[in-house]
């Protein structure tokens, strides 16, 4: 049986199983609309290096980001909380402080590929270990 909605029945088509394939996996409205959330924040250039900066470099608190990433500190607590609503990034308290951290699901692993072409391979200071993109060249 065929899973073309009622209201396309009878629309021409030229590959019934194709079609059948295409409507099936687009079936979880609410699930394409999140991934679809994660991939407008990744489209803004000033949100993408705020969640690049925290998957790389670990938690970080907004003045630290800000540094980071060469924003004010109002700016990117505005991108933060976009983010955060959406369920993109988490955020923890260690004191007066409150840190930041990717949130696990699409957007982490969205930013991994991203990272194999926009971030450079190097060692990272904090955690005394070269990034997992680090390649070595002989």
């Amino acid at each position: 049986m065929h899973k073309v909605p009622n209201e396309r029945q009878g629309l021409r088509v030229v590959d019934p199983d194709q079609v059948c394939d295409a409507t099936a996996v687009l079936a979880d409205h609410d699930e394409l609309s999140r991934a679809a959330t994660v991939l407008d924040a990744l489209g803004e250039v000033n949100r993408l290096s705020i969640l690049l900066a925290l998957h790389h470099a670990g938690d970080l608190c907004v003045s630290d980001l800000a540094v980071s990433v060469g924003m004010s500190d109002s700016a990117v607590s505005h991108a933060l909380r976009l983010l955060r609503a959406h369920g993109i990034v988490t955020a923890h308290r260690e004191g007066r402080l409150v840190r930041y951290r990717v949130a696990e699901g699409t957007a982490r692993r969205l930013l991994e590929v991203v990272s194999e072409d926009a971030v450079a391979p190097m060692k990272l200071h904090a955690h005394g270990h070269a990034d997992p993109q680090d390649v070595v060249t002989g």
